[in-house]
């Protein structure tokens, strides 16, 4: 198929990849929010996460994701397709509040349009032309050293941040992560088409292993830290914003327009910023309990009441033990004043 023909299945293609990457999104985020740790960030999140069975259900439908994307953009034009899989932010906040059996509030559906309408409108207002297809190796490892530092800050400061702010923090240095990461995949597709074996030769390629394994990390410790509302939204911003920004300045791609592209630009990233903070907002209002560490400290306080040794009690046989409250434990040795026969078996022995 060529020609107008191609279009719509290429926006089929694109749909089913969008809600394919929604279901993925939710379901790892369910599974990550209930991991057992005490870290506010967990570097070896991977490690664990990967031996659920759901989790790992969840990854496979990030490769099928990957795959109808692909195939959509190999059929149809950027223009039209990147908007599509945008949506599958709006899935995954719909899906999110399906699946903890919460309608979304009117705020909630004007704050996710607002971000998914930012997000669609720069996408399609800044789409660049021309440029290069591979970028230096000095430039990517500029942006991936900033994706780094950028992520390791994240870390660090992750446990200084209530759940919600965490969240937003860790979607921060995930955003730029996943952009950078983008950056890179573009020179490392064209170095494999056209040079094949020797790009594992190339430092790119394992710039694009530590940077993507980073923004992976990032995002399932931010899917620890909170509700998918309060995460998901800043990253799937950040993630197009990054890249298209490394394509004008590391691929010299150009920008069409003029004052009136400019001017809507920066009104769709004043949506979409104000559509996040409200869905951050929501998901602070909601603050579910989110960390399995809490069941831990719970279990270490009952732990810690003293236990009063019932072994050394003696309890007569015609009388049921009494019901003693663990407040008040007994003394393990209390001094019993010696009897006179006592004393006087003493003597004798």
């Amino acid at each position: 198929m060529t020609g107008i023909g191609v279009q719509p299945v290429a926006v089929v293609l694109a749909g089913a990849a969008a809600v394919s990457f929604a279901i993925a999104n939710v379901v790892q985020q369910r599974v990550a929010v209930r991991l057992r740790s005490q870290a506010a960030f967990d570097s070896a999140v991977l490690l664990k996460l990967v031996r659920r069975p759901l989790w790992l259900a969840g990854l496979a439908a990030v490769l099928v994701s990957i795959s109808l994307q692909a195939a959509a953009l190999g059929l149809g034009r950027l223009v039209v397709i990147e908007p599509v899989l945008a949506s599958s932010l709006l899935f995954a906040l719909a899906l999110s509040a399906w699946a903890d059996h919460r309608p979304m509030r009117p705020t909630e559906w004007l704050a996710a349009f607002a971000t998914f309408a930012g997000l669609v409108v720069f996408l399609t207002v800044s789409q660049p032309s021309g440029g290069r297809q591979i970028a230096g190796v000095i430039p990517l490892g500029i942006a991936a050293a900033i994706a780094i530092l950028l992520a390791v800050a994240a870390s660090m400061m992750a446990g200084r941040f209530s759940s919600t702010r965490r969240a937003l923090l860790l979607g921060v240095g995930g955003g730029v992560a996943a952009g950078v990461t983008d950056a890179l995949t573009k020179t490392i597709a064209a170095l494999i088409g056209g040079h094949r074996f020797a790009v594992f030769a190339d430092p790119r390629l394992y710039l694009l292993v530590v940077v993507g394994l980073l923004a992976y990390t990032l995002q399932q410790n931010g899917y620890r830290a909170a509700g998918l509302a309060a995460f998901l939204p800043v990253f799937a911003v950040l993630d197009p914003a990054v890249g298209s920004l490394l394509g004008l300045v590391v691929y010299h791609e150009r920008l069409g327009g003029g004052p009136a592209r400019i001017g809507v630009e920066a009104a769709a990233v004043l949506a979409a910023t104000w559509g996040i903070a409200r869905l951050a907002s929501s998901a602070a209002s909601i603050e579910p309990v989110t960390s399995a560490a809490v069941p831990d400290r719970a279990q270490a306080m009952l732990l810690s009441v003293p236990i009063p040794p019932v072994a050394a009690m003696v309890v007569p046989a015609s009388r049921p033990a009494p019901i003693l409250p663990a407040i008040s434990p007994v003394p393990a040795a209390v001094p019993v004043p010696a009897s006179p026969s006592a004393a006087v078996a003493r003597d004798e022995t």
